[in-house]
């Protein structure tokens, strides 16, 4: 019973661990070929960051558990020497009394050592335990940022964002309490042995020819079921892959109808899960079941033996007594070794995990960003660079040569502007400047110097940076500010914001500069967060300045008040700048035209590699003309098209009313944009008080009618389950009357036929009892897992900008929470019904007995569960940490995918101890105490029972109402019962999360989008041509009720017309796209295409006949050619070759390496700016779309490819009669629209044709003039 009731219970709990693991965290490991052995680490060095106090812990838990594994074999003595004194024929009544009370005490002592024992070593290895696990995430995590940008271009973000959690999950689980559990089952198999052998070496070698058998099946089957699980692990790493990708560009989903197709997609990734989990969990029924059955075997065995060396008589004697202590021994030791060698098998998987994370945190990177002392400091910066015959392919693409011999130089304080079309090389050169790559060949210098001898800190910390998509964290505006100069105050903040001309705007919001910023700076306009940006650049006062296309993403008014903020932060400084609008960089000291390589040029001619082409001032290039000047002349007769009318006064642009407009738009946008960071900052909490206890009732109910389908497995499984829970009240039985019949020795046989078909029993039903109940659990995660993806791809825009509803949030939800409810579900019901049986059955053998003794007895379940209300009470406290664990791996996730942000402003540091910070980072020394004592006494309580049993017993014995065989049989099967109620309440915590988890579940599944994207219900047009109106609207972001974007805006257009929305940055522009693509629903009015409410249309019908291409595309990991025709899955090639041609990429798509059929990586990291912007307008031009919606679809493109594409979009206009709604900065790109609609504060403030509205001299023309630079 003893050696029976530890082993079922480590072997719950750690299949518990080795479930959650496995598809909770979702890792993406790459896996060695399979001839193979996978890499490992020593044992030894898992504990590389174990210091003296981890030592001192360390020392005195292994004493602690080696003691409690010495207390089993004193067990056994005591029970052996008690049985022989109570059945021996000469004892009398005073004498038995006296066994029972001596027995009792001794009971009572053992159980209290081996509570302390077992609290001082679980407490000392759980402390322990965190310590290291919290140094070996940071030093992890720290590894993870020391790496250069290169490692990030070869290495999936997902996969290193998941790798923190998982890897360092499983390598943690070694240093915690499984390692007293090892030393307890170590140190009770030797001491069991070796007292087994004292006290009869003959007995205990013939049960130890069990042992064998035990382990080679245990080998064979634990290799079978490692096997199945690394399968199931990659398929659900797939999976989430899948799920973080879809969910994170979810408007591009929905834009593009997707969401049954990544539906389809994602459910295939785990299809293939639920057969490989059937097959772990029929192997497990098995190695469980044989384990039980060769158990069984050995009673027989045993005693069969016994029985033989007590009749033939043995030196010293063999007695009754012997046999029963040397059985307990043998099988506690025996067991306690089977309880260890899981632990040994998650110590192996530990240091396979662990040598992913040590080779990254071993690696030696090419540049160490982190340190403060390698490489050179120069005293003093002039800020010259030079590159000198550089020669350069990115890593990842080897086989792309970008420069060959590229020579630059750039003065100190020189302002220097490099031009040229996309792809050409431009911001290859601010990424060597930055040193986020090393070139191949050649040098880059600073001051003279190679830029790898310098201090790549110090060097980064000297250089600003602003990009054409600027990076923003989760954090508020003053952290994302302050981070790029920690030293800097209050004061230097705000003045750095105000010459940014982004003070005002902060200063308006309801938090102020404490407004949170949202994922990704998500809650902000793209201008907005190029102003932050600028001001984050400002702000670390640098010597070189490199502006990315800095102000693509303000309207021209507002461009000329940052530029002129700009232009006052370049004094002084060295500034190189990339910028395709040539009127912002006419100024420069120098203007560099790079031209880009020609793929179909001869490897090793100049042509094959981009290279400076021209280089001289604005004046000097116009007078070569050469391609600079084509490019100019292109750029001027897009100006010059449309002239202004004549006679016309101009428009006094004075800076004060100018400056006066730009703030006064921008602090618009603020309110609107502002307090939605308050809405959320001030609901956040609340939110996730909702989100850690949702009220949702009956859910563990419906979770049951979603496993309806797989009743007959559940009624299989339980089955199997109640005849499983028989075994141990008979065990109960039988073991007695086998003490019993050692008095006639001639008698045991036929009680080890009982043990053998026991055995047998056992083999059958815990086979059918866990094989069919895993298969339900894992047909019920497949289901669930496939519902609530569902569910989640079809819900509404606007509940993803719900705080809480992050993509990295969802997909834990998606994968932890279901993994929850399938391992409990499925577990909890063989485990009630098995413990209920047991229970039931052991209550009827006891009451049958002794009535009295058994109320006794019974007297130990409130403490086992007051024992398991703690226990259940600590692990409920451990899941609650869950959010925190959440927004650590945010940080990380957001760390990873903006890497060269990090890298650029030397925030390594900083985003490590934020990683740590939201880990809870500090020791829980009391929940440590509290997981010790419950588990001291739960060791304790197993030594009170007998104890409590045999003073009892002793009293009713002298009282004549009780007989020594009924003494035993009825608290033996008390203590049977007693076990059931303990695995119960060991499965207290599980059961407590999955109930969470099952709510948090069912709330997903029941919420019903406001907005249908899925079903086939509203009107539908076979054909439209493109009208549509907006009467009255009045709409607000869902996330942000209290602040009104729209104002009861009417706007009407024809068919066909060309309509253009202008504004300043935060009137509500894009807002009109997004009602029109019906991504939101407005709060009163009504959106009316070809004269219909779009809300009683059927959206995917509609959505069918939109195109829509957005300031910043998001393409998927996968290949260029599934991109494009992510738009018309069904497009033949052709099609697709057409579309990219006239979005002006073919031919840079057949000069990758494999053409069509190249991963374009993470988000197209892999492609520039530009080309990732035509690659979205080629998805979307595919469709042949009848409205096509462009919001600043051109914004990244060189003036040249800008006005390739534009006249491509033309001609696809003019040809499919399209509606076309553009949301434009420049004006070049709209002032030929049918018409042009001025929007101020929500509401349309003038529309017309360009004549008429310049014609007004109002607003229109003001803007305009400052475009254009009329005076």
């Amino acid at each position: 019973f003893f050696s029976s009731f530890f082993r079922l219970r480590m072997s719950s709990k750690d299949h518990t661990k080795v479930d959650v693991i496995k598809v909770g965290d979702e890792t993406e490991a790459s896996e060695p070929p399979k001839d193979e052995k996978p890499p490992s680490v020593p044992y030894r060095s898992l504990f590389r960051y174990a210091d003296w106090v981890d030592g001192v812990l360390i020392f005195f838990g292994f004493l602690a558990s080696a003691a409690l594994g010495a207390s089993m074999p004193a067990f056994a003595h005591v029970f052996g020497e008690t049985l022989d004194g109570l059945f021996a024929p000469t004892t009398g009544v005073s004498e038995r009394i006296r066994i029972l009370n001596e027995t009792s005490l001794i009971m009572t002592i053992v159980g209290v050592a081996a509570w302390l024992l077992a609290w001082v070593g679980h407490t000392c290895f759980q402390i322990s335990g965190e310590r290291q696990t919290n140094v070996l995430k940071r030093q992890f995590f720290t590894g993870i940022m020391q790496q250069e940008v290169a490692y990030f271009d070869v290495t999936k973000a997902g996969e290193l964002a998941n790798r923190i959690s998982s890897d360092v999950e499983i390598t943690s689980a070694v240093y915690g309490p499984k390692n007293s559990l090892l030393i307890q089952g170590v140190s009770a198999f030797i001491c069991s042995y070796g007292f087994a052998f004292y006290r009869s070496w003959r007995l205990t070698l013939m049960m130890l020819s069990v042992l064998p058998l035990l382990l080679i099946a245990g080998a064979v089957l634990g290799k079978i079921m490692t096997q199945a699980q690394e399968k199931e692990t990659e398929a659900y790493a797939g999976a989430g892959a899948i799920a973080q990708e879809v969910l994170s560009a979810i408007r591009t989903v929905h834009a593009f109808g997707g969401q049954e197709r990544e539906c389809q997609r994602y459910n295939a990734k785990i299809e293939g899960v639920c057969a490989l989990g059937m097959k772990r969990g029929f192997f497990a029924g098995v190695s469980v079941g044989l384990t039980m059955c060769i158990m069984f075997s050995s009673y027989a065995l045993a005693f069969g033996y016994g029985a033989y060396l007590v009749t033939v008589g043995t030196t010293p004697p063999t007695t009754g007594g012997i046999v029963i202590a040397v059985f307990f021994c043998v099988l506690i030791g025996g067991f306690q070794l089977g309880t260890a060698l899981p632990i040994f098998g998650t110590f192996q998987q530990a240091q396979g995990a662990a040598s992913k994370i040590f080779e990254v945190i071993d690696r030696e990177t090419q540049m160490d960003a982190m340190s403060a002392e390698s490489g050179r400091r120069l005293d003093k910066l002039n800020g010259e660079i030079e590159f000198r015959g550089v020669s350069f392919r990115y890593p990842s693409r080897k086989d792309i040569p970008i420069f060959n011999g590229f020579n630059l130089v750039v003065k100190p304080g020189e302002k220097v502007a490099l031009v040229g079309p996309s792809g050409s090389g431009k911001s290859s050169v601010v990424s060597l400047i930055q040193r986020f790559y090393d070139v191949d060949d050649g040098e880059v210098l600073i001051d003279g110097v190679n830029i790898k001898e310098l201090n790549l800190q110090w060097w980064r910390s000297q250089v600003g940076i602003v990009t054409q998509e600027p990076t923003l964290f989760a954090a508020s505006v003053l952290e994302n500010i302050r981070w790029a100069n920690p030293a800097a105050t209050d004061d230097e903040i705000f003045q750095a914001c105000k010459e940014a001309f982004i003070h005002d705007v902060i200063s308006a919001l309801p938090d102020g500069y404490h407004t949170q910023v949202g994922e990704a700076g998500g809650q902000l306009s793209g201008g907005q967060k190029q102003r932050v940006a600028i001001a984050r650049a400002i702000i670390k006062n640098p010597k070189i300045l490199l502006l990315d296309e800095a102000t693509s993403a303000l309207d021209r008014q507002s461009e000329m008040v940052v530029q002129q903020a700009l232009d006052n932060v370049m004094k002084g400084r060295t500034v190189l700048t990339i910028a395709h609008r040539l009127v912002t960089i006419q100024d420069s000291d120098c203007i560099c035209f790079i031209q880009p390589r020609d793929a179909a040029a001869e490897e090793g001619s100049p042509e094959f590699y981009s290279r400076l082409l021209e280089k001289g001032t604005h004046a000097q290039l116009i007078k070569e003309n050469g391609a600079y000047t084509a490019m100019c002349k292109t750029q001027e007769q897009a100006n010059k098209e449309v002239p202004a009318p004549m006679g016309l006064q101009s428009v006094d642009s004075g800076s004060r009313e100018e400056e006066r407009f730009a703030a006064a738009g921008l602090q618009r946008k603020t309110s609107a944009r502002a307090s939605t960071n308050i809405q959320i900052d001030k609901e956040h909490d609340d939110v996730a008080k909702e989100e850690e206890k949702p009220k949702v009732k009956g859910a563990i109910g419906r979770i049951a009618k979603l496993n309806a389908p797989e009743w007959c497995w559940l009624l299989f499984g339980s089955i199997g389950a109640m005849i499983a829970g028989t075994s141990y009240p008979i065990y109960a039985v039988i073991f007695t009357d086998v003490m019993q019949a050692f008095q006639n020795p001639g008698t045991v046989w036929k009680y080890c036929l009982m043990f053998l078909g026991l055995g047998v029993l056992n083999l059958v039903s815990l086979m059918l009892k866990i094989a069919c109940l895993t298969a339900a659990g894992e047909r019920l995660t497949k289901r669930l897992r496939q519902l609530l993806f569902r569910s989640l791809v079809f819900q509404d825009v606007g509940f993803f900008d719900m705080p809480g509803n992050e993509s990295g949030a969802l997909c834990a939800r998606l994968s932890t929470d279901t993994t929850k409810i399938q391992h409990v579900w499925g577990g909890a019901i063989g485990t009630y019904i098995h413990a209920g049986v047991c229970l039931g059955t052991s209550l009827v053998i006891a009451f049958i007995n002794s009535w009295r003794l058994t109320l006794m007895t019974l007297c130990i379940l409130p403490p086992l569960i007051v024992a398991g209300i703690i226990s259940n009470k600590y692990m409920y406290g451990v899941a609650a940490k869950g959010s925190s664990t959440e927004k650590a791996g945010q940080v990380a996730a957001e760390s990873i995918g903006a890497c060269r942000t990090v890298f650029a402003f030397n925030l390594q540091k900083m985003q490590v101890d934020r990683y740590i910070d939201f880990l809870d980072g500090a020791v829980n020394v009391t929940k440590a105490t509290i997981a010790g004592f419950s588990f001291g006494f739960s060791q304790f309580i197993i030594f009170a029972a007998f104890a409590l049993s045999f003073w009892y017993g002793g009293t009713l014995i002298y009282w004549g109402l009780l007989t020594p065989d009924a003494l035993l049989r009825c608290a033996m099967s008390v203590l049977m019962g007693a076990m059931g109620v303990g695995e119960v309440f060991s499965m207290a915590g599980d059961n407590q999360d999955a109930a969470v988890a099952a709510e948090r579940v069912i709330a997903f599944l029941d919420r019903t989008p406001p907005i249908d994207s899925e079903g086939d219900a509203g009107f539908t047009f076979d054909e439209i041509a493109g009208s549509g109106a907006f009467k009255e609207v009045a709409f607000n972001y869902p996330s942000r009720p209290d602040v009104r974007i729209l104002k009861g805006l009417n706007v009407d257009f024809a068919g066909g017309q060309r309509v253009a929305l202008l504004g300043s940055t935060g009137c509500g522009k894009s807002t009109i796209i997004s009602l029109l693509m019906r991504f939101y629903d407005p709060i009163s009015g009504e959106v009316c295409p070809e004269g219909k409410s779009l809300q009683q249309l059927n959206l995917k019908k509609w959505r069918e006949h939109c195109g829509f291409v957005q300031q910043e595309p998001i393409l998927f990991d996968d290949t260029v050619r599934e991109n494009i025709k992510y738009g018309k899955p069904d497009a033949t090639d052709e099609e697709m070759y057409q579309a990219a041609r006239r979005a002006n990429i073919h031919e840079t798509i057949m000069g990758l390496p494999n053409g069509y059929d190249t991963n374009v990586g993470a988000k197209g990291s892999q492609l520039s700016g530009g080309q990732k912007q035509r690659m979205a307008i080629a998805r979307c031009i595919i469709r042949k779309p009848s409205v096509l919606l462009l919001d600043e679809a051109t914004s990244a493109l060189d003036n040249v490819s800008e006005k390739e594409v534009q006249e491509a979009l033309d001609d696809i206009i003019m040809k499919d009669k399209m509606t076309v709604l553009t949301v434009a900065h420049r004006l070049s790109t709209i002032r030929n629209c049918d018409l042009i609609i001025v929007m101020d504060q929500g509401q349309v403030l003038e529309s017309g044709t360009h004549d008429q509205l310049y014609a007004l001299n109002g607003d229109y023309r003001r803007r305009y003039d400052q475009y254009y630079g009329n005076k």
